[in-house]
């Protein structure tokens, strides 16, 4: 069966049975032994007519007849014919010989039934032998009369044209299948990964796309009136749309276009405006361009997985082009797979990445974690802080017990987040407050931490801003008898920033700080939390020293 659906989505015009697209008419108005031609249609398929434009001839009317001639070969075979969108109400005549009905013709509006949107004939074997016959077909449409009006009649042995519908509802089937699992693919992803809005911008996109085939079937092989048909054909029209403008927000987004908000407000009022004024092969047109246009400038900037897209996009484009012409069948619904498989494996090559890069900070945060804990009881610093408890003990014995207490404190703290992976603001907080205490007594001096623009509830990972506090300890102050550090938190468009100043002797420390244990630390902590979406400056200014770390939403292009 899946080898069956897959023949009938691939099968080559050129390698399916011919039959033939009815394309060389002349019309005549009812009652008017005049006969004008009826032009074909751009892609040699359909005819196109309007029977009540205003012409240089009298138009056609609500009543009118279709004519041409039609050459049989030797038939083996039983023949027919499918006519699709021939208003509203129809018969059929060969050689002269009423062969088949849809609706009822009427002289007017309360006389005509309409028929189905589509209707197959199958011609009587004594009527169809070898060479040249007359097709005539009587028209009435006065119930959808304002309707456009672009017909296709088909003609072909009768078991072919029921495998064509075969074909059609097979590639239907398959297709969905493909473009739901791709849709629930990227909605799983979408939250499981961060809530990143390109994944739930291309899983909507496969989903509008699956309505389109959905109802394309509907309408395509059942037989419902012409006012269904109207209601279903503005449903799919709508789908297209919608999967324009999912695609346009998949591209934006998932490459950090600039002024992306401003390209997806000018893009909606174009697709806004091309669901009412744009056909479906022109509204795809200037779509297909401006999604390359996206792909390019994302491969102009070399960002991860835009080779992929514009092959996509331009798989896309081909195969599409190639269905207009009617060398590929399902050309369009091929080319939105193609684009799919490619941004699949964009997709799935960046995950690998991120989770590599998280598996590798992950180990070289345990290793810096535990440099850091043996850092802060390595031998010197107990020395040094026992030191400084023993001339305490002598000269202040409540400041002694103070000093014991803030130091095991501060061990304890340490050891219940060190495993963490982000904890809240005020155990961080709590952690440097002790750390500076400590420091104060140990260097008879006074270290305070003031805090700016924290609203409470945020977390970050364990010990960064105390590690950088120790930094600034450590190469700032010598034997100076006080410092002040200030944290700082600023909301950014699409991230926070925090500003870690401390007012330590900067100019006599140089623009060139070497990167140590605690800076590596960091960094560590912060690739692991959040993998590609950080930043961390730390410089010299004029009156101190400042750390900067960004955290944004999305990833950092580079």
């Amino acid at each position: 069966m899946l080898w069956s659906l897959l023949l009938a989505v691939l099968q080559p015009v050129w390698a399916q049975p011919a039959v033939r697209d009815l394309t060389q008419w002349y019309a005549q108005a009812d009652n008017d032994p005049a006969w004008r031609t009826a032009a074909p249609g751009k892609m040699g398929k359909a005819l196109v007519f309007d029977a009540h434009a205003p012409t240089a001839a009298p138009a056609l009317g609500n009543q009118y007849w279709l004519r041409t001639s039609v050459a049989v070969d030797a038939p083996s075979e039983l023949l027919g014919l499918v006519i699709w969108g021939l208003h509203s109400a129809t018969e059929v005549y060969w050689d002269g010989a009423l062969v088949a009905r849809n609706g009822r013709l009427g002289a007017s509006l309360a006389q005509e039934v309409p028929g189905t949107w589509k209707h197959v004939v199958e011609l009587p074997r004594s009527l169809t032998q070898p060479g040249q016959h007359t097709l005539a077909i009587r028209v009435s449409d006065w119930h959808f009369a304002q309707r456009p009006l672009q017909p296709r009649i088909t003609f072909g042995p009768a078991h072919v044209l029921e495998q064509q519908d075969f074909r059609f509802a097979a590639s239907s089937v398959f297709i969905i299948g493909a473009l739901i699992t791709a849709g629930v693919f990227c909605l799983v992803l979408y939250f499981g990964s961060s809530r990143r809005a390109s994944y739930l911008y291309l899983a909507l996109y496969c989903l509008s796309h699956t309505v389109k085939v959905a109802f394309k079937p509907l309408y395509f092989f059942d037989a419902v009136g012409f006012g269904t048909h109207y209601v279903y054909s503005a449903i799919v029209h709508g789908a297209v749309v919608a999967g324009g403008v999912f695609l346009m927000l998949f591209l934006l987004h998932e490459f950090a276009v600039p002024r992306a908000r401003l390209l997806t407000w000018l893009y909606l009022g174009f697709a806004a405006l091309g669901y009412w004024l744009l056909l479906e092969g022109r509204f795809l047109v200037p779509t297909t361009v401006a999604a390359f246009a996206v792909a390019l400038y994302a491969v102009y900037c070399k960002q991860e997985g835009s080779w992929l897209a514009l092959a996509g996009v331009a798989g896309f484009a081909v195969c599409t082009y190639l269905g207009f012409l009617s060398l590929l069948n399902l050309g369009y619904f091929l080319g939105i797979l193609f684009f799919i498989v490619c941004t699949t494996l964009s997709i799935g090559r960046q995950l690998a990445r991120q989770q590599k890069l998280r598996q590798e900070a992950m180990l070289r945060s345990a290793r810096l974690e535990n440099q850091l804990l043996r850092k802060n009881i390595q031998p010197h610093f107990l020395f040094n802080t026992l030191t400084s408890l023993q001339e305490l003990i002598d000269q202040n014995p409540t400041q002694a017990t103070q000093l014991i207490d803030a130091l095991a404190e501060e061990f304890r703290m340490i050891s219940s987040i060190a495993e963490e992976k982000l904890i809240p603001i005020e155990d961080e907080l709590k952690i440097c407050q002790t750390h500076l205490r400590i420091m104060g007594f140990r260097r008879e001096a006074e270290f305070c931490l003031e805090t700016r623009g924290l609203s409470g509830d945020e977390r970050v990972p364990p010990a960064t801003f105390h590690t950088l506090i120790e930094n600034g300890l450590t190469h700032g102050y010598g034997s100076r008898g006080q410092g002040r550090f200030v944290l700082t938190k600023e909301v950014l468009d699409g991230g926070v920033r925090y500003e870690l100043f401390n007012d330590s002797d900067a100019a006599a420390l140089g623009a060139v700080r070497p990167e140590g244990t605690g800076s590596r630390y960091v960094k560590a902590r912060l690739e692991e939390s959040f993998p590609g979406c950080w930043q961390m400056q730390s410089a010299p200014v004029a009156d101190g020293w400042r750390v900067v770390i960004d955290i944004f939403d999305r990833k950092v292009t580079a």
